[in-house]
């Protein structure tokens, strides 16, 4: 039985184990979004008076049809890294840039964090779109099923005096022992947070199917509504919902939360959406960011999320898989743990093939012996 768990250990964590090292890795570099977007963009994302009242998201948006000759079609407000507005404006591919207080134009950029984009691109698609989502998916869940807990099998050693080595690091040993145990201690210490990141990792990439078994597990009365799936119906006698309109909606419903962002519809038959959010810094705790679609002719809500009487399959997912999977469940501390924990599947990846290609050429080193034997 060990044997075969060793094999399938082994063979899924040389494959699965490259994705997940690519995600990992650039996982913990996302970590840190927040400050690297702000260090790098300092003249778009910060400005003088940050503690100042911004400038109503009216006036911006005003400015910027005035500027570019084109309405306004995203809105992301001042909140958390960011002091300023990021507009985006029909007819035009950049992300334009405000300044919170003054208003005044700053500058545009093709994506809204720049780099920082890219990495999220390769964290959850590899660059190459949905097929990339689907890997990352299947790798995450095959850490869980497959690699954690065979690996937590197989780091259970056959006599209870040798538990304590699975516990520490050996001093004053070859380099091949050093390396079997980086991979024995690391992988056990660091199993419940990769668990953690994995399965959360795992609703980014199939949001709705795991939904539906987090509704069904917590016996939710009604399925939770797939946004992407929420339309407007078509009225050619009504006029359109107006950013205007919108942004009174967000301040008559929400008055004591920070806006986060507005995305007006697309096409005729697509939604308005707005979210907003309890606190407008990077804060240890669920997020409570309530979300609402609106029709966007009779100005009826289709569907608003309701972080605190939502039922619990939605307040699990939408409360709490954010800020677990991008360690801001528990501050700073667990912000650096996930740093160290999205190093991990490299780590461990690397090791293991050192370990696999040891004992290649130990059994390489024995065979010839064995034929000698075999021929007296």
């Amino acid at each position: 039985m060990r044997k075969l768990i060793l094999q399938l250990h082994l063979w899924v964590g040389l494959t699965a184990g490259a994705v997940l090292s690519v995600v990992g890795v650039t996982g913990s570099v996302y970590v840190f979004q927040p400050e690297l977007t702000r260090l790098l963009y300092a003249d778009l994302y910060q400005n003088a008076n940050p503690g100042a009242r911004p400038v109503p998201a009216n006036a911006i948006v005003t400015r910027a049809e005035a500027q570019f000759g084109g309405n306004v079609t995203t809105v992301y407000f001042p909140l958390r890294e960011l002091d300023n507005y990021i507009l985006k404006v029909e007819g035009k591919k950049e992300f334009v840039f405000y300044d919170g207080v003054t208003g005044n134009y700053l500058g545009e950029m093709s994506k809204r964090r720049g780099i920082l984009d890219d990495v999220l691109e390769v964290h959850r698609q590899l660059t190459v779109g949905e097929i990339g989502s689907v890997i990352t998916g299947i790798s995450s869940l095959f850490l869980v099923l497959v690699l954690i807990s065979s690996g937590l099998y197989l780091w259970l050693p056959y006599k209870r005096k040798q538990l304590r080595d699975g516990f520490r690091l050996k001093r004053d040993v070859s380099f091949k022992r050093r390396n079997y145990d980086i991979h024995k201690v690391f992988g056990f210490y660091f199993s419940l947070p990769l668990v953690l990141v994995s399965l959360t990792g795992v609703y980014f990439a199939f949001s709705e199917e795991v939904q539906t078994v987090v509704d069904y597990v917590t016996r939710a009365e009604e399925p939770t509504p797939d946004p992407t799936k929420l339309k407007s119906t078509y009225r050619p006698d009504l006029p359109q919902l107006t950013i205007a309109q919108t942004l009174d909606m967000m301040e008559q419903m929400y008055p004591a939360y920070h806006k986060r962002n507005l995305i007006m519809p697309k096409d005729s038959a697509d939604r308005v959406y707005f979210s907003v959010v309890n606190t407008a810094e990077i804060d240890a705790g669920p997020e409570y960011r309530p979300q609402v679609y609106i029709d966007q002719y009779t100005g009826n809500i289709l569907y608003a999320y309701e972080p605190h009487t939502a039922p619990a399959g939605r307040q699990l997912t939408r409360n709490w898989f954010v800020p677990i999977h991008f360690g801001e469940i528990g501050g700073w501390f667990t912000r650096i743990l996930w740093f160290l924990t999205g190093l991990m599947p490299a780590v461990l990846w690397i090791s293991g093939i050192i370990i696999w290609r040891n004992r290649k050429r130990g059994k390489k080193v024995k065979s010839p012996r064995s034929q000698a034997v075999t021929l007296k």
